[in-house]
């Protein structure tokens, strides 16, 4: 596949210039987080509000508190109620207020309330953002547009901040201008976002679950998006995989509830908040929150030597990140995984000997060859756990609980960056250079885990992604042979009882529904055919557009 395929594929290629529009939200929100990094180092934000290692840390932190407000119920809760697309709309016009508290003349608590604003606001995005994607992307590269539009448009965001706060850095007259403006700049990003996001369909995965009585609007954003018709065959047998999973899940109680009482759903909602954690449990918020003064830590204090780095740092990122685009969906996550953390952990074990042998940065060579590590770690994790760790995420649940199962497991994720970046600026103050060896143990300890713990997803369309969790394949019939627990169940299911799930999953983990007569049987239990659809009898009027 060439590199005009990757980015925009033959059948795809609506879906995929409507998806890379999404990264004006994942870059609103790269922007306030970059900014924050150059703001923090900047002397008249920190005279103003005088700053030190504990206001520091709670200015860095203290929208993540919001942000896990938004994972545990709020992001989820908008979602599903309103709609991916004006869940993205509602939660950056949140965030642009957060902006607005923040850059007015205030105090430290109006300031703090301002951050927790944009926190919320930046929970609810990332929440919508993923989900949108994840469901509006064809199987085989699903993995690489999430990816790309999740770490792209974040990297995007961070480089523009970088360098806005390094042009306004000059700027040292009226006093306290240079951050405010810095800070606000952000604000036509997001409502850029909001005019275009107009020309945007909302998922037909979401409209199906919402107006399960009019499939037909569902199969017309779906053919859209494949850049088909109603009767192509690629078309048909998705839609159809969507309708009998559809068919399927409405036996089982949805949302909060839904996740909470199925086994199956709790170990994965585990499995979810374990592969959220590995995008931050390795440090990397630190090491980015902080990166001005980290550098101007290692030797690299004088003029804006820190703030240059940090913005060549940005533009390296950025490119990288297609890096996962062009191999995510090739290698697979878990093999990604491992390859990053192997990377980071050896980088990092590097910069930590260095750091210990030379603890006051007397070594020019030494403090050279720290910066590249840390440049290596922040290339490493922009295409690896930066952008498979929400990829996994919103792959592992199923439709009816997706957007509360995605919040939730984002709180492993919310945890550990509280976790490392609040205690940082002190932690570092206090052991110096032995700091890395921290992020060193964990970045290896991450990488065991995926070896030992991670599922591989690659290649799994959300429907049949229960499999590979020990569950039933949702979307149809099968042709099977095996023991007479799976022929009791599978009886079960053709007279059309509601067998208990945990009996169908451990009795039943290899079966498949897959020939036409058994999923038109299946669909004829649920009322579906009386409606027009058939697998071999095509789509009836009823289903067509219009």
């Amino acid at each position: 596949m060439g590199i005009v395929e990757r980015f925009l594929p033959k059948d795809d290629r609506f879906a995929a210039l409507l998806l890379y529009g999404m990264v004006f939200s994942t870059c609103f929100n790269g922007y306030d987080a970059g900014i924050m990094t150059v703001i923090l180092a900047d002397k008249q934000f920190i005279k103003y509000y005088d700053i030190n290692d504990n206001k520091s840390g709670l200015v860095a932190t203290i929208p993540w508190a919001m942000t896990g407000f938004a994972q545990l119920w709020l992001g989820g809760f908008l979602a599903g109620w309103l709609g991916r697309l004006w869940a993205l709309r509602v939660s950056i016009f949140i965030m642009i207020i957060g902006v607005v508290v923040e850059v007015v003349p205030n105090t430290f608590g109006v300031l703090i309330f301002g951050r927790l604003l944009t926190g919320l606001g930046f929970g609810c995005v990332y929440i919508s953002t993923n989900l949108y994607v994840a469901e509006c992307a064809p199987t085989k590269l699903r993995g690489s547009f999430v990816g790309t539009v999740s770490q792209f448009g974040y990297q995007l965001g961070t480089l523009i901040a970088f360098w806005s706060g390094y042009g306004m850095s000059y700027h040292k007259s009226p006093y306290n201008i240079a951050w405010r403006v810095s800070n606000i700049i952000q604000i036509p990003i997001g409502l850029a976002f909001i005019v275009v996001s107009f020309w945007y369909p909302e998922s037909p995965r979401y409209m199906l679950e919402k107006h399960p009585e009019m499939p037909e609007l569902a199969l017309q954003v779906l053919s859209r998006l494949r850049s088909g018709v109603p009767t192509d065959e690629r078309i048909r047998t998705e839609f159809h995989e969507l309708v009998a999973s559809y068919e399927f899940r409405r036996r089982y109680d949805r949302g909060y509830i839904g996740l909470l009482k199925d086994k199956s759903m709790r170990k994965r909602l585990l499995y979810g908040i374990y592969a959220a954690s590995l995008q931050q449990c390795g440090g990397i918020a630190s090491l980015t929150m902080y990166a001005t003064l980290i550098y101007q830590s290692l030797g690299w204090a004088s003029g804006s030597q820190a703030l240059t780095i940090n913005g060549i740092q940005s533009v390296l990122q950025l490119l990288i990140v297609f890096v996962n685009t062009f191999t995510v969906d090739r290698f697979g996550r878990r093999g990604l995984l491992l390859a990053g953390f192997a990377i980071q952990s050896l980088a990092l074990l590097i910069m930590s000997c260095l750091t210990t042998a030379y603890p006051t940065n007397g070594n020019k060579a030494a403090a050279i060859v720290e910066i590249a590590m840390l440049f290596i770690v922040g290339l490493t994790y922009c295409w690896s756990n930066g952008p498979i760790a929400p990829t996994v995420v919103t792959e592992i649940f199923p439709q009816h609980v997706r957007d509360k199962g995605f919040g939730l497991s984002m709180l492993g994720q919310t945890c550990w960056l509280i976790m490392l970046t609040q205690s940082w600026p002190s932690f570092n103050k206090k052991v110096g250079g032995h700091s890395y060896w921290l992020l060193f143990g964990l970045n290896g300890a991450a990488g065991l885990s995926v070896y030992f713990v991670l599922p591989e997803t690659k290649g799994i369309s959300l429907e049949r992604m229960d499999t590979i969790f020990g569950g039933l394949d949702n979307v149809g019939a099968g042709k099977y042979e095996g023991t007479s627990e799976k022929r009791e169940a599978m009886a079960i299911m053709h007279e059309g009882e509601k067998a208990p799930i945990a009996h169908v999953e451990d009795a039943a983990q290899d079966l498949c529904f897959k020939t036409q007569k058994e999923v038109n049987a299946m669909l004829q239990r649920n009322r579906l055919l009386d409606n027009g659809i058939g697998l071999e009898g095509g789509l009836s009027a009823r289903w067509a557009p219009g």
